[in-house]
């Protein structure tokens, strides 16, 4: 199967969009958005009967059905508004076909898009059944976004392209909601709107195109509800709840915790609207009311969250939560001392920390913030409904403040120590509210020069419409230029799958998913343990625990590097077990290779002592595979069965004198062991972004 049917697969989307259409009597935008979650419910409900097929049989015939349905009104003159002519699915189709052209080939690179959702796709892919997560090896997680994508692998194969594909089109179905209410005659603002976005998200997110992680899919879905629900004018029906209530329920699986955050933010938005519509703000004493609500409601969010957070901070864990919560609270073991520093760190990264990595645009949320409020008076003025824009500032500075006390709980009670103090993943976690924020204002500018202006409020300038629209179409153009100069030469390799010698790491992608296949080949379903000595970069052992699963060594438990000190486990460093403790960690788990994807000298110098082997010290290079030899049931030693790597040289060398040295010719002979497992990556790459952090919140 190829990639290309990823296109027959949009057109069942498509036709699912349009059943529910007919169906509802709701427009493609909110079909599609409908349909999304159809998917996902289908495919979840048949892996729980015991396969796929179910649901893709089920998703196939519901396609076609709406399609026909559809087709069949259309020629008796029974319209919907344009079921298909309509701005949302020209644009959705040509982001389709972006995400096939530019994700060709492209690898997954990130550590969660690797452990989370790209297993779970891969798993359900390739096992037919839902994901166990004790058979993988790591924690559970919310992984809605994967089914979708699933949709399309039982379509196209394993295809990584694939993934990234389907999670991009996934994201602008969150993007687009808002306009579902547009037709061929509204593309301009619509497309405008579009452009925007798609520059924006290069300056406020670490990865905004080619991406798994469900940051972007959350906030796209969530603004768009809200968006959408702000946007929707006089046309209120019942049917449309449906809409509403779907995406809600869609958010909170999308994303652990943070979806059930960004469906309180999208209620407390669809309040404040309410209050809007009801023109109560005219009234001095409603308005105080409102005002003084909003801060007692802070208070109490405050207060409340501080007291719990101190009470865990002294080792309290109350019985509330879940015990999945509590064994994460656990083992993050929450301190005053801790709380202290996650709040300066948090505070820091706040006012003086910019959104994207690459990006020459220094973006700020702090100033971000201030901008959106700007943007949201000016429309106030446009329109003469400055009440209207008082509650949007007002609901803009809540749920900023009610997000930051996330993500200070977050850090306290679910991080380690070590991530914690540096805010880890700050960066991504700031982007959910900024484009959240940013869309519900960017569709509040652009309905800002169609809506009408209120009696008693307006100028005898800004009662006119075109004037109004001049206006809007030069703020959104300045935005669009605003974001365009953000985008530079990583934009390419960023943007797509071409110039993959940009991206961080390409070099260690590249050469540990061409020695994964090999080492999958010749131990033939055989457990085998990962060893890479080398720190400068995770991606290896990602790739290795990707494709290996529990085949490969244990995700947080064994060691990935032994030290003179003791061992590493991902980040963070432990005084055992140490590298004489290994053969009982093979016997124990039943290894029957080890994989030494990068040595070092101290492995080398060492590894003798620990094992009987078949080669001496200055043999032991990277990319080696040893067949672990075991006699009554005790691991006797190692033999080395195949180097996969060509170009390695060994990590220790015998001079004419014939003593061996270590490292090479250009002076890492001097260095510890520990200084040249550090520099023995590859030279002139960028350095990896801490924000590749695991899902703790």
């Amino acid at each position: 199967m190829s990639i290309l049917m990823m296109v027959p697969g949009f057109l069942v989307l498509c036709g699912i969009a349009l059943f529910w259409g007919r169906l509802l009597r709701i427009r493609y935008g909110e079909g599609v958005f409908l349909a999304v979650s159809t998917v996902i419910l289908i495919l979840f409900l048949s892996g729980k009967a015991g396969s796929f097929a179910y649901g893709q049989t089920a998703l196939l015939a519901l396609g076609i059905v709406g399609l026909l349905w559809n087709l069949v009104a259309e020629i008796k003159g029974r319209s919907i508004g344009h079921a298909w002519n309509v701005p949302v699915f020209w644009i959705l189709t040509l982001i389709l076909l972006y995400g096939v052209a530019a994700f060709w080939h492209a690898p997954l690179q990130h550590t969660d898009e690797l452990h989370l959702w790209g297993l779970a796709v891969r798993y359900m892919e390739k096992q037919n059944s839902l994901v166990d997560w004790t058979a993988v090896g790591i924690g559970g997680q919310y992984y809605a976004a994967s089914f979708f994508q699933l949709f399309f692998q039982k379509l196209t194969g394993y295809s990584e392209q694939g993934m990234y594909a389907a999670s991009f089109l996934m994201v602008w179905i969150g993007l687009l909601l808002p306009w579902s209410f547009s037709d061929r005659k509204e593309w301009k603002p619509v497309f405008l709107y579009s452009l925007i976005l798609f520059v924006s998200l290069y300056s406020l997110y670490l990865y905004p195109y080619k991406s798994l992680y469900t940051d972007l899919p959350t906030a796209a879905w969530a603004g768009g509800l809200a968006g959408w629900w702000m946007n929707r004018r006089n046309q209120r029906r019942k049917q449309e709840y449906a809409v509403l209530g779907s995406g809600l329920l869609t958010l909170v699986f999308l994303k652990s915790y943070v979806g059930i955050l960004m469906v309180l933010l999208v209620v407390l938005f669809l309040i404040s609207e309410r209050m809007i519509r009801h023109n109560h703000f005219e009234q001095k004493r409603y308005r105080v009311q409102f005002y003084l609500g909003e801060v007692v409601l802070l208070v109490l969010a405050f207060t409340g969250a501080g007291g719990l957070i101190l009470v865990i901070c002294r080792g309290h864990i109350p019985g509330i939560f879940p015990s999945s919560v509590r064994n994460l609270i656990g083992v993050s073991e929450p301190s005053v001392q801790k709380a202290v520093r996650v709040l300066g760190a948090l505070g820091n990264a706040f006012f003086g920390k910019k959104a994207g990595a690459a990006t020459r645009l220094d973006v700020y949320p702090f100033v971000f913030i201030l901008l959106l409020m700007a943007m949201i008076a000016v429309c106030g003025w446009l329109t003469g409904k400055m009440h209207a824009a008082m509650v949007r500032t007002s609901y803009l500075i809540l749920n900023t403040a009610l997000f930051l006390l996330f993500l200070v709980a977050s850090y306290i009670c679910l991080f380690n120590y070590e991530e914690a103090v540096i805010v880890r993943g700050i960066k991504r976690y700031f982007s959910i509210l900024m484009i959240y924020d940013l869309m519900i204002v960017l569709t509040l500018w652009f309905s800002a020069g169609e809506s009408t202006t209120e009696e008693g409020g307006e100028t005898l300038l800004l009662s006119r419409v075109t004037t109004r629209r001049r206006i809007v179409q030069a703020g959104a153009l300045g935005l669009l230029l605003f974001f365009s100069w953000g985008i530079n030469d990583k934009f390419l390799s960023s943007a797509t799958a071409f110039n993959d010698y940009q991206i961080s790491g390409s070099e260690d992608i590249t050469e540990a998913n061409a020695e994964v296949r090999k080492v999958s080949k010749a131990v033939q379903g055989e457990r085998v343990y990962f060893l890479n000595q080398r720190t400068d970069n995770e991606y290896p052992q990602n790739i290795a625990f990707y494709h290996l699963g529990r085949q490969s060594s244990n995700y947080l438990s064994d060691p990935w590097r032994f030290t003179e000190n003791g061992c590493e486990i991902r980040i963070q460093e432990y005084d055992m077990p140490k590298l004489k403790n290994l053969p009982q960690i093979l016997a124990e788990g039943n290894y029957q290779y080890i994989w030494l994807y990068a040595a070092d000298e101290y492995l080398a110098e060492n590894l003798e002592t620990v094992f009987a082997m078949n080669v001496t010290p200055d043999q032991i290079s990277d990319g080696q595979l040893y067949k672990v030899r075991y006699e009554n049931g005790m691991v006797a030693g190692l033999d080395l069965v195949k180097q996969m790597n060509q170009k390695a040289v060994s990590v220790l060398r015998k001079g004419t004198d014939g003593k061996i040295s270590a490292g090479d010719e250009t002076g890492t002979a001097d260095q510890t062991a520990s200084e040249r497992s550090r520099t023995s990556g590859s030279d002139g790459m960028e350095p990896v972004e801490d924000e590749d952090a695991d899902e703790a919140a």
